[in-house]
């Protein structure tokens, strides 16, 4: 807390002198308030040994942000209070405490910031600070960054500062550079784009050991550095992105032996769009890129991650297609994904009157046994298949009063890579709404999964015969279907109800009930329901969720 009122003072006196400089203008104050609180109650069907019932039964997640601006200041602070901690979320979450402050000047051509701040370099690979409420990810660092540009061509950005893990700051300091040219500003280039960019990172870690060679040299060194290359090039609806990265050696414990890896990576984005379609292809490969803030075992968690590298597949929004979401490896992957879009145009014979779109997409993954299962050699570093998703959907505006979107996908993942049993998953989605009248509308979502069950194959000692049986593990819970119905009061007030179900191995209904209502820049929900054990996904990251039962109150406002 010392260092946050040091913080806070400082941004007391710049404001002071502010408006000293400045008496006509007060600045303005603006914020935001954001609870998610349950009341768990008592099922048999979500609750056991495994996962009890709390002993507090209530769990509550709170957040409130303030923000104040006067000419080219600006400072915030966000405080948090877990009372205690909702089920799911880390339990090193408690407790009440201010977690994000800063001071911050912006000029024309140049920022500097003192606190807590976030940052990106590239797309992730080697550098991400960032929050996310949903997935209960806070990974700003506190210290201080600066930015400047010179003309439209430069830019240059440098940061040091100590990363936030949950309610506390490691004992680790990351420095960190990002700079990037612009040669089409250069050299005047109006009708393209290109740019080279690259970003420098290094971590200093208080429990990062040395690990020296039988001759006593060092072979991996106590600090970590990384780096990223990147190429931006855009004309006439096309574009490309490419990035590079590395990371110094790391050690890993395989097949007994300690093995020193590099590690690497590779990002490659393809993208065109011309009138009413569209197509882009993403291709990424990563090896031992397993970046943590801190190396001590007791820290876990996706909050002890530094950099961000999401599961390249599509992000569903619908429940039975998000029901077993993929997790990225770090340690060894390559992985694929493509998105096709198209636009019937209007008056055709499958467009219709308000046209037709349509949308195509389809991911594949591999994974390094190398990686995985601790294995050396050309062998263990041969490629697996881990993952693929392919799916269509198709959405129509009917008339003005009735549009549909229907969607078709194919999931098929390996249960475990040597055993090679796969899941096959079918997925079938309709979601419909119809408006009543101007303000009121009606929603209906039907989902359906068939999963036949994998078997694996025995050999009996007795016959010597094969012999099959059904392969249970978490991603093998038979078919499953889902309906929600949706009732809106555009633009204040909602009412839903929905349920979910397992009808050949759990059978059991995860049922909900709620209702939604909204008043300028304040909305609150109420909900009830049986909720499954799965995943909370944002942004190709997932959280395991544990399954309750109970009642939901949300709010968020802002001012």
């Amino acid at each position: 807390m010392k260092t946050t009122g040091i913080f806070c003072a400082a941004a007391l006196l710049a404001a002071g002198v502010a408006n000293a400089q400045e008496p006509t203008n007060k600045g303005q104050l603006s914020g935001s308030f954001e609870t998610n609180t349950i009341w768990y109650m008592p099922d048999k069907y979500t609750y056991n040994a495994a996962n009890p019932l709390p002993n507090d039964r209530i769990g509550s997640n709170n957040y409130l942000k303030l923000d104040y601006s006067v000419g080219k200041f600006s400072a915030g602070l966000q405080g948090e209070l877990y009372a205690p901690v909702l089920q799911g979320y880390d339990s090193a979450l408690k407790g009440a405490q201010i977690t994000h402050k800063y001071a911050k000047w912006t000029d024309n051509n140049f920022e500097i910031q003192v606190g807590d701040f976030y940052d990106q370099y590239g797309s992730g690979m080697i550098f991400r600070a960032y929050e996310d409420r949903a997935l209960g990810i806070n990974t700003g660092l506190e210290g201080v960054r600066a930015a400047v540009n010179v003309g439209d061509f430069f830019s240059l950005s440098a940061m040091m500062g100590r990363p936030r893990y949950y309610m506390e700051y490691l004992p680790v300091w990351l420095r960190g550079a990002d700079a990037s040219l612009s040669l089409s500003s250069l050299f005047g280039f109006t009708s393209q784009y290109l740019a080279l960019e690259g970003s420098y990172l290094s971590q200093y870690d208080e429990t990062r050991t040395t690990v020296k060679g039988e001759d006593g040299k060092s072979l991996v060194p106590a600090n970590m550095n990384a780096w990223s290359a990147r190429l931006v090039y855009e004309v006439a609806g096309f574009s490309l992105r490419a990035e590079l990265v590395g990371k110094s050696p790391s050690v890993y414990s395989m097949q007994g032996t300690d093995q020193v890896k590099f590690g690497r990576g590779q990002l490659l984005e393809l993208g065109y769009s011309g009138y009413g379609w569209g197509i882009s292809l993403t291709g990424r490969n990563l090896y031992f890129m397993d970046m943590k803030m801190i190396n001590d075992v007791q820290y876990s968690g996706l909050a002890n991650q530094l950099n961000y590298t999401p599961a390249l597949t599509r992000q569903y929004t619908y429940s039975l297609a998000n029901l077993d979401p993929y997790s990225v490896h770090a340690m060894g992957e390559r992985a694929a994904q493509m998105d096709i879009y198209y636009n019937i145009r209007r008056g055709s014979a499958l467009g219709g009157r308000y046209g037709t779109k349509l949308h195509l997409n389809g991911s594949i993954t591999y994974e390094s046994a190398a990686a995985i299962y601790n294995t050396i050699g050309k062998a263990g570093d041969a490629m697996h298949f881990a993952y693929l998703d392919a799916s269509f959907d198709l959405e129509k505006q009917w008339n003005k009063k009735f549009k549909t979107t229907i969607l078709l996908a194919f999931q098929r993942m390996n249960t475990e890579l040597n055993a090679k049993i796969p899941v096959n998953r079918y997925i079938a989605v309709f979601d419909g709404l119809y408006k009543l009248t101007s303000r009121q509308s009606l929603r209906l979502e039907l989902q359906y999964l068939y999963s036949p069950f994998a078997m694996q194959e025995s050999i009996n000692p007795s016959t010597g015969m094969p012999e099959y049986s059904v392969f249970d593990d978490k991603k093998n819970r038979g078919s499953w279907w889902a309906a929600s119905l949706e009732y809106s009061f555009a633009p204040r007030f909602s009412i839903f109800v929905s349920d979910m179900y397992n009808f050949e191995s759990e059978k059991v209904h995860y049922y909900s009930v709620g209702m939604s209502y909204t008043k300028g820049n304040t909305r609150i929900g109420l909900t009830y329901g049986r909720n499954r054990e799965g995943y909370v996904c944002s942004g190709g990251v997932c959280r395991q969720m544990p399954g309750y039962t109970g009642i939901n109150l949300s709010l968020t406002t802002s001012f």
